[in-house]
């Protein structure tokens, strides 16, 4: 019986086939160059560094078809190792093997050199943007009219990480198992205010609570007049008249009018209350500026 051979006849890398993996399609041949046709055939494909250290392994049963042509997205197989998001793109000279099971024979069908770097998925591993290669590096937060996060990115309301795939550089920069909880929060930069040196931020992944300036209100308040010095204060005593004898200047009993002085009573000063309303008249529970509802996401 002759023993069959494969030829990967395209390899195809695009910016379209990275939002899942990578895309293959080949065509199954055997030693007369015939097509394998309408065969389920046992893949394993591996991603490799130039020392043959495997990165990343999967394996999959794909049915060529009346040509012998099949087609698979590597990081959609059974995985072998560690998840497709992990392997690290970054490193130079990554290999892709190919080798397939059929008939109790495993054959290497394909071992070549990535022509180059995957970029999207250098581009959205963990590891790397942690370190800004596309520009968002691990840790950034942003506003997002979405009410859930995009891949790559997980929402800001306290959820557990360590269940998601590419958090780990996350769970490290935060030092928490737990995406930080924004929900009802804004965002203030950490330390002194260089406009305001008596204002300042929370300290760095720390949550600052609500507060009010210092202020004063007029309510229920005691105080005193103000001293006016010693003085004494005149006044006119009306005595009335009736008769006894006594002549009435004015004719006939009726009053007469004196003039006095009060006591003196030193310099002094009198207490007063000033009443008003107390609690709240108006308002709500806190003090806001005109806002607008976004969820926070922060990059893994």
């Amino acid at each position: 019986m002759k023993k069959p051979f494969l030829n990967l006849l395209l390899l195809l890398i695009s910016s379209i086939s990275f939002a899942q993996g990578i895309s293959i399609q080949g065509i199954a041949r055997d030693n007369e160059s015939s097509a394998i046709t309408d065969t389920s055939l046992t893949f394993t494909f591996s991603i490799t560094q130039d020392d043959n250290t495997v990165l990343y392994a999967e394996t999959q049963s794909i049915r060529t078809d009346n040509y012998g042509v099949f087609s698979h997205i590597v990081s959609t197989g059974n995985s072998l190792t560690v998840t497709f998001n992990n392997v690290d793109f970054s490193i130079q000279n990554l290999k892709l093997k190919v080798s397939v099971n059929y008939n109790g024979n495993t054959i290497e069908v394909y071992n070549q050199a990535f022509q180059y770097t995957p970029y999207a998925h250098f581009a959205k591993n963990a590891h790397f943007a942690k370190k800004a290669g596309n520009g968002v590096p691990t840790g950034s937060i942003m506003p997002y009219a979405g009410a859930d996060a995009p891949e790559g990115w997980v929402l800001c309301n306290g959820e557990s990480l360590t269940t998601i795939s590419g958090s780990a550089n996350l769970r490290d920069l935060l030092n928490s198992d737990n995406a930080p909880n924004l929900k009802g929060l804004f965002l203030r930069g950490t330390g002194i205010s260089a406009i305001s040196p008596t204002n300042f931020g929370p300290d760095l992944r720390r949550y600052q609570g609500d507060s009010d300036i210092s202020h004063r209100h007029s309510n229920n308040l005691t105080g005193t007049t103000t001293s006016s010095g010693i003085h004494i204060h005149t006044m006119t005593a009306v005595t009335s008249l009736t008769g006894n004898g006594v002549e009435n200047t004015n004719g006939g009993d009726g009053q007469a009018n004196s003039v006095t002085q009060t006591n003196n009573d030193g310099d002094h000063k009198h207490d007063v209350a000033v009443s008003g309303n107390s609690g709240f008249s108006d308002g709500t529970s806190e003090s806001r500026p005109v806002n607008y509802g976004v969820n926070y996401i922060i990059k893994l």
